[in-house]
């Protein structure tokens, strides 16, 4: 038994290029450190976990945020089964 701990994406953050000014206030609230400026653009990591600080903090409602189920992250297949 390992006791290594595998965080698995919860979100999506989904950016409006348009709206966004790059001032990194995200970047700077983000705990998992899933937002970056490259080249003058804001990326996403693709390690969200959904806390939303960087949708609250967001002076230029650029950001919003997809909760998604962990289940479906990795395959992007549904897993659900109803045994039926």
């Amino acid at each position: 038994m390992t006791g290594e701990k595998i965080q698995k994406r919860k979100g999506i953050v989904h950016i409006n290029h348009e709206y966004c000014k790059r001032c990194g206030i995200c970047v700077n609230f983000c705990p998992v450190k899933n937002l970056e400026i490259q080249q003058q653009k804001l990326v996403e990591l693709h390690r969200c976990i959904a806390c939303k600080m960087c949708q609250r903090y967001c002076p230029d409602i650029a950001i919003e945020i997809e909760e998604v189920d962990e289940k479906t992250v990795g395959t992007g297949k549904s897993s659900h089964r109803n045994g039926g």
